[in-house]
This record gives C-alpha cells, structure tokens and sequence, in this order.
C-alpha cells in the first residue's frame, strides 16, 4: 500500500535580510513603527499589530495543511495501486492463499478509499486514476511473471508498501490538527496493522528476505536514543 485527507501538503515561507551597510544609515533616535507602543522610560514595548502575534501560529498551520494535502495524495495513489496490485494477484498467484490475500487488499482497500474520498474533497485533493510511475514499473514487471517467481515479487512488493503506509499513517495520526482526518487515520492505520500482519505471515512461509518471525510490528520502531559525546 502506498499511503492517505482532511489530510495535507506542506509549504515554506521566506525572510529578507536588510543590508547591514543600509541598518548604519538609520539614525538611532528613529521615528518607531506606528504600531509599537511606548513604555513610560521612553523604550519600546512589544507590537500591538494582531497580526505580529498571529504570523507563528499562521505558518504552522499552513504547513500543516500542505502535509496533509500530501498525505492525503500519496495516501489514495497507494490506495489504487494495492487495488490493482489486488486484482493482478487474484489472477496470477500460484498459491492459493495469495489469491484469497490479494482479494482481501482489495475489498478492504476499495472501502477505504471511499472512506476517504470526503477527506480528500474537502483538501481539494483528487482521487487517482492511474498508477504512480513507480507503482507502473513495479506493476508492468509482476505482469511479466507467473507462478513462484510472481508470489515472491507480490509478496516482497506488498510487504515494503505496506510497512511504509504504516509508517507514513502512524506519523500523520501524530501530527495532523484536523480532527477528521485524524480519525479517518486512525481507523485506517488499524486496518493497515492487519493486512501487514497477514502479509508478513505469508511472506515468511515463502522465505522472503526481511519477514519477521512471529506478528509484524505494528508500527516502525523508534530510532536509537542519541549517545552522549
């Protein structure tokens, strides 16, 4: 899977610098800003412009809503793409196993998806319609195979794609200020706990490199504290 809103995009803003040689011609005893007060000694006190105090708070949340954008867009396209992963493995899976996962992906994904097409409505972010490029190449390559050589590259694929939704969905769930998207992530990032589950299960009867023994973690584990130098 490839993740996902009420989810987001992100952006950055930018912050001019004034010549230094242009600050040593402003007289010290300078008129001040219109909108700063004065303090009884003289001094000036902290602006009184709304806007000054609003501006940290403003840039936040305009991130934010850029990362959700993206979310919710790389969500979707790695919705489509375990679709039509989905289908392709129903069709060329030698196990039958495969064939009953590949169908489970794509009933639970497809559910998904328009759970969270409001979401991506209300970002003004548009559901997909074709394969990532990335997803294409991978797609294009699994058309090409059949039988063991197909279950292992499926299984590999499916494997990576969804401990990378998990990772992305987990994060998002931690960040996200926009309490719809954060429930629909929720609900997702706890269907997404168990089809990696059954994926690493069959994985590792199939012998894939990376498969872990006993239930797949449910998130990506936290890195290494920092050691003191």
């Amino acid at each position: 899977m490839k993740m996902t809103k009420r989810y987001g995009s992100f952006f950055g803003a930018a912050v001019l610098l004034t010549p230094l040689a242009v600050l040593a011609q402003v007289p010290s005893s300078s008129t001040p800003p219109p909108n700063a007060a004065q303090n009884p000694s003289g001094g000036q006190i902290a602006s009184t412009n709304p806007m000054d105090s609003s501006m940290n708070g403003s840039v936040s949340n305009d991130t934010q809503l850029v990362k959700d954008k993206m979310f919710v867009r790389k969500a979707t396209e790695g919705g489509f793409a375990e679709v039509q992963f989905g289908e392709l493995a129903t069709q060329k899976a030698s196990s039958d196993a495969i064939k009953k996962l590949g169908q489970k992906l794509v009933d639970d994904r497809t559910q998904l998806d328009a759970n969270l097409k409001p979401v991506a409505d209300d970002l003004g972010v548009r559901m997909p319609s074709k394969l990532a490029k990335v997803d294409q190449e991978e797609f294009d390559k699994l058309k090409g195979l059949s039988g063991a050589d197909f279950d292992k590259e499926y299984l590999t694929y499916s494997l990576k794609s969804h401990r990378d939704d998990l990772h992305a969905f987990h994060t998002e769930q931690g960040q996200t200020n926009d309490p719809e998207l954060k429930d629909a992530v929720a609900r997702q990032e706890a269907v997404i706990v168990g089809h990696l589950y059954m994926v690493n299960k069959l994985a590792l009867a199939n012998g894939i490199p990376g498969a872990h023994k006993g239930k797949a973690p449910a998130a990506a584990p936290a890195p290494p504290p920092a050691t003191e130098q």
